[in-house]
């Protein structure tokens, strides 16, 4: 009997250490994804807005209000393929549909309309991850603006996660090699 409680002490301070080092690495990777600032831009040397998908009603406002104030420089909108062109954009549909597709759809509408100095708009908690693929992917400076999307609780326990996970999956990967379709108003 003596020698059964220190051992279930033991496997009780292994459990907990291994749980408060997952608690604090859950911590630091939220941390990291929910306060990884935007970059700088200037909205007068702006000619283009990108908004990354999903396009939120936040994303939407905040990429339109910024493309006003650039003089109506164009808006870009990744959607998924098959969903309606709205005219006031320029609707891209990614392939694949995931952020390094639309980085390629950015390369892509930089060789096609001459883009030289696009801004990116996407969720707060994607501006680390957007703005590291859009370095390696796009063949210009694009600074990537966070706007709040207004999070669940359940997005807001599962982003952090999510958002490392496909972090170490673009480190690994490369940009998409796909070709988006561009859908243009008339």
């Amino acid at each position: 009997m003596l020698r059964t409680a220190p051992r279930r002490r033991r496997r009780r301070g292994w459990g907990l250490g291994i749980l408060s080092g997952i608690l604090i690495l859950y911590v630091a990777m939220s941390v990291s994804v929910f306060t990884t600032p935007s970059d700088p831009y200037d909205v007068h040397q702006i000619d283009a807005v990108f908004i990354l998908g999903p396009p939120t009603q936040e994303r939407i406002a905040a990429g339109e209000r910024i493309a006003r104030e650039a003089g109506g420089v164009p808006v870009y909108l990744s959607v998924w393929a098959g969903v309606g062109c709205d005219p006031r954009f320029v609707c891209v549909h990614a392939d694949p549909w995931t952020t390094a597709g639309e980085a390629e759809a950015l390369a892509e509408a930089v060789r096609e309309d001459g883009v030289r100095h696009p801004l990116v708009v996407t969720g707060g908690e994607h501006v680390m991850r957007a703005r590291y693929i859009f370095d390696r992917c796009v063949p210009m400076a694009a600074p990537v603006i966070g706007i709040d999307d207004h999070l669940n609780p359940v997005d807001w326990l599962w982003q952090p996660i999510y958002q490392w996970g496909a972090m170490v999956k673009a480190f690994f990967g490369g940009c998409a090699d796909g070709r988006p379709t561009i859908t243009r108003s008339a």
